[in-house]
This record gives structure tokens, C-alpha cells and sequence, in this order.
């Protein structure tokens, strides 16, 4: 009998490292000897932070921990120590900052001994590949794109060779990265320049040539390349009255080998940008473009660049998403769709959204609350128990506050945590917020007709469940109101009193029973509504 044919094996997908956890120690804001940890369970992250609570520290933690900058390990030790917490008055031997992966291996550290891409003993590759591939803005970065010009022409060569498309692999012997062929460029011209005599070599004219010509071929690849994509992006982010025409390298870097030493540059040091604006051709945008489309400009470009540089990604390398306040030049509307446009473009990525805006925070919430791949934090200024400042002399350390992505979850888990404290009025007014989030998000899933009010601030729960009780009366769904009409029976006996807005600057006796009740039916409403009424 002939043996049987062996089955196939299944194709396995590699399933890049997502980021567990990451530790601070004694970095910046993050004050030692105990160690602050972010749990992040491979989820993307929501970061809301006070002024002064220490969200630009974690914000460069990640930025230099996934960095491969030049200089090697003395120089890697270096940056650490200076950004040692200075009033902590601990040794150096506790700084640290710590990423653990949830591939099972031992988490990547860095500390004074050394940093993960080091390669003694040997590189972590996760980090270093990481590193290579990063899409980590800030808003300071975001304003190199459109706003360091000034009047006049927009040149983006800094801009691309440093952030942009640092990283974009050149078709030639190697596959060098940009980043990598323009360092050996400046490398070559401060070799001339040291030097007494006033011309380089002949070869070493010839390498520098070469080099520039690497670069060129690279640059126009490279711009080729994310055109494309700029325009879409730019619609994707909701403008879809700008176009890019062009991005372009007009003549090429070269060489000056002039006797000079002074004159021992590199020329044609330029990209230039040119687009329509409602039809019309500008090449200078700063001075036609209000901030909330240059910002979309800025965020469309550099999302084109991360795009194609990715390409080149390894299966098993983390993709890592960090935007800090880079929305501030987006009024609150144009901010969502940024959201949806990391959602269509970025699967996959592990994203840690940073902001100190309280109101964003919250609409970034309410549109992420049903979905099981955020999670968020809340940072503030660390307070002594009485709530006033912690005294000057001392060091402040950020109080980090885990919290649900679900902002309705949330407020319900502290209506009980304050009822459970007997602090009744507290509670309800918890319990009020899950309340109005939860009849807000059912109107905003499904258009419910609501009525029109000049100032919505007299918008009121009533107003908002009178609109769902009359969407639920449409005999389209007569299958649906049975399903909830008890969670809303439950939830008008409540608004009578603990879920009454009034109530609270209102001399009210909340009994312990009524509170409860409240907090469960507001609870069962929201419960009922994501059962049974389908996005």
C-alpha cells in the first residue's frame, strides 16, 4: 500500500512584536529610585497629560530608545546621562529605560552600560530594525515641513533626509539607506576640511561623486515614490482642495572641491514642494494656507514617506506609531479623520498617541470606546494628599492613572468607587457623564434625529432621550424596542433625581439606594444599547 501523500503545511503568517510594556527610571520627568511601567498588552495607546506631567518624557523615551543615531556606544551613554533626572539625586546606575515585547523574549534595556542596538555582546534586532522604520513625530517636527521657510521658497531637503525618508533603502550596491549615504558625505567634506591642502584626491573626488550621485538616484526614487500617496492622504485627512504636483530634486547634490576651505560644500541642497490650491498653482503654501491645512500637508507628506520607507520592513519588525500633539494645528472636526486615516493605512502598526488637550482626549475616547485594541492613560502632576504642589525642593514625579478607553465604562467603574465611599454626590455625578455619553454615542452611531438647539450646551439628556425613544417608536424597529424599553423605564425613574443635572448645585438627600440604582441602570442602558442595536 503506498503511503499516504504528507498534507501540506499551513503557511504561517509572522505576526510582528507589539510592545507590552515600556519602563521609565529616573528619566526626565520620571523622577528615581521606583520605576513608572506603561501597560500597553500590545495595544495601541492614548495618552492624555497635564502640562508639566512629564508627556513629552515619555514621548523622547521612545524616540531615543528606538534610535540608532551615530556616534556609537560612548556617545548612546552620553545622551542618556543628559537626560538624567537631575533632582533625584540618585546614581546613575538606576537610570533606565526598559521595553518589554510580548514575544516572550527578555525585555530590550537601555542604561548607562548600554543601549539594545549596541552590538557587544549583540544588537536586538527588534529595536534596531525598529528604529530603522519608526514613524515618531512631534509637533516641532510637524512645523519643519511648512513653517521654517518664512516668505520664501519651501525647500523640504533637511526635512526628507533626516525624517522623512531617512530610511528609504537606495537600489544600489548594499541597499544603503539616504540617511546612511549623506553621513558619509558630511564625514567626507569635514575630512577636507581639516585638511591643510585645498584639494581631495582624485579617488577620494571620485568616492564623494559617487556618493552624491547614490544620493540623487535615492532622493528621486524615494519622491517618486510618495507623491502618489500625498494627495489621497490629504483627502483621507478630509482636503480634498489641495494637490500635490510635484515634489522634486531640481538638480542634484553635488560637490564643491573650490580651494577654499569655507566654499568645501555640498551644492543643490534642495527639494521643493508645488501644489493647487482650489485649482490655482502656489509653490510658497505657507503664505496662502491657513494652519489646519498645513498641518494636513505636513501629516500627508510624512505619512507618504513612513508608507513607501515601509515597504522594505521585515516581517518580524515592530511597527511603532508615536504622535505627540501633532493635531494641535487641527480644529477638533479635522481631527478624527486623522484616526481613521492611520485605521486604512497603518494596520498593523502598534500606535501611542500623546496630547494635553483634555477635550481631544475625550473625543479620541468616545470614538475609540468599542474598540478592544486601545487602551489609555492618564498622566498629571504629582499633588501631596491634601492636593496642593509637592514643595520646590523636592522632585515631582508624574502620577500615572491607567483608565478605560471606554470614557462610559469609566465613569461607571467611579460612580461605584465613589458610592462605595459613601460620597453620593460624586457618585452621581458620574453617573450623570456615563449617562449623557451613552445617549450621545447611540445618536452619533445612528443619526438619530435630534432637536436643533443655537447653543448646544442647552442640549440636555432629555432632549436626547426623548430623540431615541421616538427613533425607537419607527416601526423599523419594532424588533429593537422591546430589548431596551426597560433600561430606559429604569433610567427616566433615575433622571428624576440622581441623574437630574440640577440636582447637583441643589441641596438633594441622595440615599445610598438611589445612587445605586442609578449607577446600575445607566450601566444596563449601555449594556442593552451595544447588545441590540448593531453599529
Amino acid at each position: 500500500m503506498n503511503a499516504a501523500a504528507p498534507t501540506p503545511a499551513a503557511a504561517t503568517t509572522v505576526i510582528p512584536p507589539r510592545i507590552k510594556s515600556f519602563t521609565l527610571c529616573d528619566f526626565r520627568a520620571f523622577a528615581g529610585p521606583e520605576p513608572v511601567t506603561f501597560q500597553l498588552d500590545g495595544k495601541n495607546l492614548l495618552i492624555y497629560g497635564e502640562n508639566g506631567a512629564g508627556k513629552s518624557s515619555v514621548f523622547h523615551a521612545l524616540d531615543e530608545f528606538f534610535s540608532v543615531a551615530r556616534g556609537g556606544p560612548q556617545a548612546r551613554r552620553e545622551r542618556l546621562l543628559a537626560l538624567k533626572n537631575i533632582f533625584s539625586g540618585q546614581p546613575e546606575t538606576g537610570l533606565k529605560i526598559s521595553v518589554e515585547f510580548d514575544d516572550g523574549m527578555p525585555a530590550a534595556e537601555w542604561t548607562p552600560a548600554r543601549h539594545p542596538v549596541d552590538i557587544t555582546p549583540a544588537a536586538d534586532d527588534r529595536v534596531k530594525n525598529a528604529a530603522y522604520r519608526k514613524a515618531i513625530l512631534d509637533y516641532r517636527s510637524l512645523l519643519e515641513t511648512n513653517y521654517r521657510h518664512g516668505d520664501g521658497p519651501v525647500n523640504l531637503f533637511d526635512v526628507c533626509i533626516n525624517l522623512l525618508l531617512r530610511d528609504f533603502e537606495v537600489p544600489v550596491s548594499g541597499n544603503p539607506r539616504l540617511i546612511d549615504i549623506w553621513q558619509r558625505m558630511q564625514s567626507a567634506a569635514a575630512k577636507a576640511r581639516r585638511r591643510s591642502r585645498p584639494h581631495l584626491r582624485t579617488n577620494e573626488i571620485a568616492e564623494i561623486n559617487t556618493l552624491c550621485l547614490n544620493l540623487n538616484e535615492g532622493l528621486r526614487s524615494a519622491l517618486s515614490a510618495i507623491q502618489p500617496y500625498i494627495t489621497p492622504l490629504l483627502k483621507d485627512l478630509g482636503w480634498d482642495d489641495i494637490a500635490v504636483t510635484r515634489i522634486n530634486l531640481p538638480g542634484g547634490v553635488t560637490y564643491s572641491n573650490a580651494g577654499l576651505k569655507i566654499s568645501k560644500e555640498f551644492d543643490g541642497c534642495v527639494i521643493d514642494l508645488e501644489l493647487e490650491f482650489r485649482g490655482n498653482r502656489i509653490d510658497r503654501p505657507q503664505t496662502f494656507l491657513n494652519e489646519a491645512r498645513l498641518s494636513a500637508l505636513a501629516l500627508a507628506i510624512y505619512f507618504a514617506g513612513r508608507r513607501v520607507c515601509a515597504a522594505t520592513l521585515q516581517a518580524d519588525t515592530p511597527r511603532l506609531i508615536v504622535l505627540d500633539d501633532v493635531l494641535i494645528g487641527l480644529d477638533q472636526s479635522n481631527r478624527m479623520p486623522v484616526l481613521r486615516m492611520l485605521d486604512q493605512h497603518f494596520e498593523g502598526w502598534q500606535i501611542v498617541l500623546l496630547t494635553h488637550d483634555r477635550v481631544w482626549y475625550e473625543m479620541a475616547r468616545f470614538h475609540l470606546a468599542d474598540r478592544t485594541d486601545w487602551a489609555s492613560v492618564e498622566m498629571f502632576e504629582e499633588k501631596q494628599p491634601d492636593g496642593t504642589p509637592i514643595p520646590i525642593a523636592g522632585p515631582v514625579r508624574p502620577f500615572v492613572k491607567p483608565t478605560s478607553i471606554d470614557a462610559i465604562a469609566a465613569n461607571i467603574a467611579t460612580a461605584r468607587k465613589f458610592h462605595g465611599m459613601n460620597e453620593y454626590a460624586a457618585a452621581a455625578v458620574h453617573a450623570r457623564v456615563a449617562f449623557e455619553l451613552t445617549l450621545k454615542k447611540l445618536c452619533e452611531r445612528k443619526s438619530v434625529p435630534v432637536r436643533f438647539k443655537t447653543d448646544p450646551r442647552e442640549l440636555n439628556t432629555e432632549d436626547l432621550l426623548t430623540a431615541i425613544e421616538n427613533w425607537l417608536d419607527d416601526t423599523k424597529r419594532a424588533q429593537i424596542k422591546p430589548s431596551v424599553e426597560a433600561a430606559i423605564k429604569d433610567v427616566r425613574l433615575a433622571r428624576k433625581v440622581v441623574l437630574n443635572q440640577f440636582s447637583h448645585s441643589t441641596p438633594v438627600n441622595l440615599a445610598d439606594i438611589e445612587v445605586k440604582s442609578a449607577i446600575d441602570a445607566v450601566e444596563k442602558l449601555h449594556a442593552d444599547f451595544h447588545a441590540h442595536i448593531p453599529k
